[in-house]
């Protein structure tokens, strides 16, 4: 039998309609309310526990075939339904004293913004159960969202100490000290957090972006988002490393000719017009999308002693051509298009010398 939902929820005591209760200073007001909504639950053979406090009314009712409340609310959360569970947390917290309730209230209201009131609920659960470390790095991360990295850098290390394993841990340390313009002390941190979660993609481009923070560890920092790019291609973190690989090879092509053209850019374009009018239409458009995607990877445009060989055309080319070839090759399919080349300038001077 399918178990229903409980129904979790909280009501300021000046919302309700107070007909048939005492009035509200009166001393039985709270458990007439109380009252009113176990009866309208028993009714319907739900099970209910009502809690004033607060000027609010709070009530947990789960039906007799029912799923545990708790068990729902963090069942919404793990499929990401944050908005759906928020109502059902912020009643259960002010209810019982529970460090999973508390623990999860605040983590909701730091995704959801909220990062401010985070705290308390957060503290709450240390306080709840001292152990709890899950609470003290989410204390740490709401912390450095406020910008208060000093009080967030002590809160993670000292649960970098406790969980020295923690990948979690030491991701948000780094992260946290990165922020606050500390590269060269995260930089540790992102390595001990990409040894312990190699596979994470997350962790990867933070230690990327912190490495191509400062002039010493660029060429890595290169060599880690073409990692991404390769491992993890479906990834939303992809693209963000793809642009940056294009951007740091436009930079790379105007500083070999210290921002003038290129001219040895203009004769491979020449060569690729030359070819491409040699060879089908459909030859020309596989390979184009060949040399793309050997792109993504990023191409060593400016080291002519390495080479590349392509399954859609003969030859052994270098990086800086197959960039050319692939520039030509969208231009014919897409005229007006950028393709994010940076050789926009060449291909113009190509085409008049051409003749195109």
């Amino acid at each position: 039998m399918h178990k229903q939902a409980p129904e979790i929820f909280q009501l300021p005591l000046t919302s309700l309609d107070l007909a048939g209760l005492p009035p509200t200073e009166d001393p039985g007001f709270e458990q007439a309310v109380i009252a009113q909504y176990a009866f309208q639950y028993a009714a319907k053979g739900w099970n209910a526990a009502v809690v004033v406090s607060d000027g609010m009314v709070r009530v947990v009712a789960v039906p007799q075939q029912g799923v545990e409340p708790k068990a729902y609310l963090l069942g919404l959360l793990q499929h990401g339904f944050i908005d759906d569970a928020l109502p059902g947390l912020e009643a259960m917290y002010g209810m019982v004293d529970d460090s999973d309730i508390c623990f999860n209230y605040g983590v909701a209201l730091s995704e959801l913004d909220r990062v401010e009131e985070s705290l308390a609920p957060l503290n709450k659960c240390l306080n709840l159960d001292p152990s709890y470390d899950n609470a003290a790095i989410a204390i740490g991360v709401s912390l450095s969202k406020l910008e208060r990295y000093d009080e967030a850098e002590v809160v993670l290390k000292a649960a970098a100490k406790i969980q020295p394993d923690n990948a979690l841990v030491k991701q948000n340390l780094a992260a946290t000290l990165a922020r606050a313009g500390k590269h060269e002390e995260a930089l540790p941190y992102f390595r001990q957090a990409a040894s312990l979660a190699p596979d994470n993609p997350a962790v990867l481009m933070g230690l990327a972006h912190c490495l191509d923070s400062m002039a010493a560890h660029q060429k890595e920092a290169l060599k880690v988002y073409k990692d991404v790019v390769k491992r993890f291609p479906d990834s939303q973190f992809a693209e963000a490393a793809k642009q940056i690989l294009n951007q740091a090879g436009q930079s790379d092509l105007r500083k070999a000719v210290d921002d003038g053209y290129r001219p040895d850019a203009v004769e491979y374009m020449i060569g690729a017009m030359k070819r491409f009018a040699e060879i089908p239409r459909e030859q020309v458009g596989r390979t184009t999308m060949e040399i793309a995607q050997l792109g993504e990877t990023g191409l060593e445009i400016n080291n002519p002693s390495k080479r590349y060989s392509l399954t859609n055309l003969e030859g052994d080319f270098s990086g800086l051509q197959l960039l050319c070839y692939m520039h030509v090759g969208m231009a014919l399919f897409a005229p007006g298009v950028d393709c994010g080349s940076g050789l926009q300038r060449e291909y113009e001077i190509a085409k008049g010398m051409a003749g195109k």
